[in-house]
């Protein structure tokens, strides 16, 4: 009978957040502490013990980024990477969860990088693999779940904030053939979820017509 070595099963986790002030949708990175990939940014990551799925994924924001729970806006699932040669310490098994970070959660200087989604590059493992997929699974469940769009948007956004998160996104999932953001489409596409509610217009200071703002539905 063959002889098979058993992979370790560890849960790697991509936390974003969307700054505002920025308009921009930054990935948090953990400086690494242990060979390989010695003081390199990857994505938090910890073994799976005794415990859920989820309960990892928590550990590894806390442990490697310092994220608390209640800095946790909300938890989903990316996909299983399993290519037997993706750690060179052995095969490991990789479950990688999207966690949507709060957006007043502070890296610690020279510890954790918040990085611009289309600048996170050259990432140790598959962790940039890993980041692609976690980017294209959110463009999707942007539209499909209520919840994602609240926890990536906050409780007031503005239209050009929507624009933001989805072109990004789309950016980062597929490149160069990423579908273009219509302005039109997308309006008429938030509308129709039923979600929001148009509350107020933004005052920018500038000239032009000033942003349409929304909240969210009780």
């Amino acid at each position: 009978m063959p002889e098979f070595d058993q992979p370790l099963v560890s849960v790697d986790v991509v936390p974003v957040r969307y700054d505002h002030a920025g308009a921009t949708v930054e990935v948090l990175l953990g400086r690494r502490i242990y060979e390989p990939h010695l003081g390199e940014f990857a994505l938090p990551g910890v073994l799976l013990g005794h415990e859920r799925i989820d309960e990892a994924a928590v550990r590894a924001l806390r442990t490697k980024l310092g994220v608390e729970n209640g800095e946790v806006r909300l938890l989903g699932g990316v996909e299983v990477f399993d290519n037997p040669d993706r750690d060179p310490r052995g095969p490991t098994l990789s479950i990688a969860r999207y966690a949507v970070v709060a957006d007043d959660y502070r890296p610690q200087p020279e510890l954790h990088a918040a990085v611009a989604l289309p600048a996170v590059d050259a990432l140790p493992f598959d962790h940039g693999r890993i980041v692609t997929r976690a980017a294209e699974v959110l463009a999707k469940d942007l539209w499909a779940d209520r919840a994602v769009a609240a926890a990536l948007l906050g409780t007031r956004f503005a239209t050009s904030d929507l624009r933001e998160v989805y072109t990004q996104l789309l950016t980062r999932a597929h490149g160069d053939h990423a579908p273009r953001v219509d302005p039109a489409n997308l309006l008429r596409r938030l509308r129709g979820t039923g979600w929001v509610h148009q509350v107020a217009t933004a005052e920018t200071g500038r000239g032009g017509r000033p942003p349409t703002v929304w909240e969210w539905n009780d």
